[in-house]
């Protein structure tokens, strides 16, 4: 699990498409996509549902999705201990 991948998951989460959340992401829609679904596998969990048209969180998912923003707002934090304004 990597902080980039945690990215993809709240820009997901955030954007309810996958290909929104890649241009967001400065990332390819598949790029983007294996990286989900390696998290995922690594999980063991399905964390999106995907439709044609739209995107929706699991139950699980959600729970993820916001502790992924925790440690996300930890890493930032650990950057501003280090390299201060």
């Amino acid at each position: 699990m990597t902080l980039n991948e945690l990215r993809y998951v709240v820009a997901v989460a955030h954007e309810r498409s996958f290909g929104r959340a890649a241009v967001r992401c400065f990332v390819s829609q598949p790029a983007l996509s294996v990286a989900i679904q390696k998290l995922e596998e690594e999980l063991g969990a399905t964390l999106f549902e995907r439709g044609k048209s739209e995107v929706t969180i699991t139950p699980v998912g959600a729970r993820v999705v916001e502790q992924a923003q925790r440690v996300l707002e930890a890493a930032g934090r650990l950057n501003e201990i280090v390299n201060p304004a």
